[in-house]
């Protein structure tokens, strides 16, 4: 009897430590919007009130914006507020509604695990080749942008995982009452 116990208290300190580094990672990711506002702002000053627009603001915005969005996937899922159809599971009992999350769970998790390896490969091949963006005459390194993607795919599977723990945990609760 003490050993589903110790499994449960396993689970229950994994989730928590997935879910504290989902939240530093999408705080950390929302607050990239600070130095997004300032590189535009530097931006719109440097080209309208001094005719010198820069080569590099360009790419640092949509660099900056693209990892504001892949870093708050697993705070959004945390969070409960990824896209849900409520109108039909509304009317489901927690338990069915649980049901449903882990089959679309045991879909979105070997794909998240799948994108995030290949993530890797792409993130590891822009550093070993030194590849270069191309979109703009700035031209940064790629590597810094597909490290993001990786770690935030990777992110959000670990997150799947701790989503997946706790509707077993909830499952198991209901099954024992």
């Amino acid at each position: 009897m003490g050993q589903p116990r110790e499994e449960l208290l396993r689970s229950g300190l994994l989730v928590r430590g997935i879910e504290q580094l989902s939240q530093a990672v999408g705080i950390a990711g929302a607050m990239l919007l600070v130095p997004l506002v300032l590189v535009t702002c530097y931006e719109v000053v440097a080209r309208y009130a001094f005719g010198a627009p820069t080569i590099w603001a360009y790419e640092i915005g949509y660099m900056l914006t693209g990892a504001h969005f892949l870093l708050g996937m697993a705070f959004t899922l945390r969070a409960g507020e990824h896209i849900r159809i409520d109108v039909f599971s509304g009317k489901f009992s927690s338990k069915t509604r649980a049901c449903i999350d882990l089959l679309g769970y045991a879909v979105v998790l070997p794909l998240t695990i799948w994108v995030a390896l290949h993530l890797l490969r792409y993130f590891t091949n822009g550093l070993s080749s030194g590849e270069r963006s191309g979109a703009s005459a700035f031209n940064m390194q790629v590597w810094p942008f597909r490290l993001i993607f990786f770690t935030a795919f990777a992110l959000l599977a670990l997150q799947v995982i701790a989503e997946v723990l706790k509707l077993l945990g909830c499952l198991r609760a209901a099954h024992t009452r």
